[in-house]
């Protein structure tokens, strides 16, 4: 279901500043989409210095954002505030994510794991972790770090920290597992209708099915950090050295941008497809519209370290990073065209927690 909420637009409106304005077109007339910057809108001047890592939303209205200094964020529709001080933080969370059924989680440093309260709308550190003594150095900390997750039930989910580090929650504890041959770190995990992807270091991608996960082959050896899958059978990876990769019908292939030469691709996503994002390092943005991937912002809106892009309903889109927080919106709630890219589609889900 795909959603757009103009009152959240206007309050957004007021309270942030706009950086760039991109102009698109409906039916002949001239309509303005813009991303603007979100960080002044944080309640915690600390906060707002921090390194944000990952983002999850369930509507425009609603969502989370992690990052260093166990710096968890709450969006209530108008102003991102710090939720509580954890115990047992890692000095960095890399993921978040829920499931369809509100269940979520966080990782990161040192194999952390916290597991989301519906009640209280709080999180609670996560013991039961399958942990091998060779993990553990001499000062007692887990030489784990995760870097991704994937929430896909109350009894089921994903971290990945490296090939000999797959962690899968049953529902009572995090048990890991391997993927034989590989050793590499790996930074980002999506299922679909229960298969599996996951990229990591060396080009290296290996996909989850029938219970195991399996090497598949990549035409790549430059790092892979973030993977988008539209269904089992087509998605997106992105990388190291302006590494763009495609999967069609079982095949990984990589394809040419112009202007990427050199980029650092931090994150990619899939809205469908023929329309996707990616962000990297120095502002990169660029957006995929059917055929190809091309630069979009030329304006430069920033030059920060982009580490997150998703999108939480029509035209409702949102980029994390280095001390950065944007929003993207539009002001019309019909499919359009543009001459540089047609944001009108989301997956984002509709539950809310309670």
């Amino acid at each position: 279901m795909t959603y757009f909420n103009f009152g959240f637009m206007k309050s957004v409106m007021k309270l942030i500043k706009p950086l760039v304005v991109l102009t698109l077109f409906l039916n002949g007339l001239q309509v303005q989409a813009q991303w603007r910057d979100a960080i002044g809108n944080i309640d915690d001047a600390h906060a707002q210095n921090t390194y944000f890592n990952d983002l999850f939303f369930f509507n425009p209205n609603y969502g989370f954002a992690v990052g260093d200094r166990s710096t968890i964020l709450l969006f209530d529709g108008v102003s991102w505030k710090k939720q509580q001080a954890l115990s047992n933080a890692a000095s960095a969370f890399y993921g978040i994510s829920f499931s369809a059924d509100t269940n979520g989680w966080i990782i990161g440093e040192n194999a952390t794991f916290y597991q989301y309260n519906k009640s209280n709308n709080s999180w609670t550190f996560f013991k039961n972790v399958e942990i091998d003594k060779k993990d553990i150095s001499k000062d007692n900390k887990v030489l784990i770090d995760l870097k991704g997750v994937f929430t896909i039930s109350k009894t089921s989910a994903w971290a990945v920290a490296d090939g000999q580090h797959i962690y899968n929650f049953d529902g009572k504890k995090w048990r890991k597992t391997t993927c034989e041959g590989v050793n590499e770190q790996l930074y980002s995990i999506q299922f679909v209708n229960n298969i599996g992807f996951a990229v990591g270091e060396n080009g290296i991608i290996i996909k989850y099915e029938n219970g195991v996960w399996n090497k598949m082959g990549t035409p790549t050896i430059s790092k892979l950090r973030s993977v988008s899958m539209v269904d089992e059978n087509y998605g997106f990876a992105v990388g190291e050295n302006g590494t763009f990769l495609v999967y069609d019908n079982g095949i990984w292939s990589k394809m040419q941008v112009g202007g990427a030469e050199g980029l650092r691709l931090r994150s990619v996503y899939a809205l469908n497809d023929k329309k996707a994002w990616a962000v990297g390092d120095k502002g990169t943005m660029f957006c995929f519209e059917g055929k190809n991937w091309s630069s979009c912002n030329n304006n430069k809106f920033t030059s920060n370290i982009l580490t997150k892009v998703l999108f939480t309903g029509e035209g409702q889109g949102w980029v994390c990073g280095q001390n950065s927080f944007m929003n993207f919106e539009i002001s019309v709630d019909d499919e359009f065209n543009s001459k540089r890219t047609d944001m009108n589609a989301s997956n984002a889900d509709n539950n809310v927690p309670k």
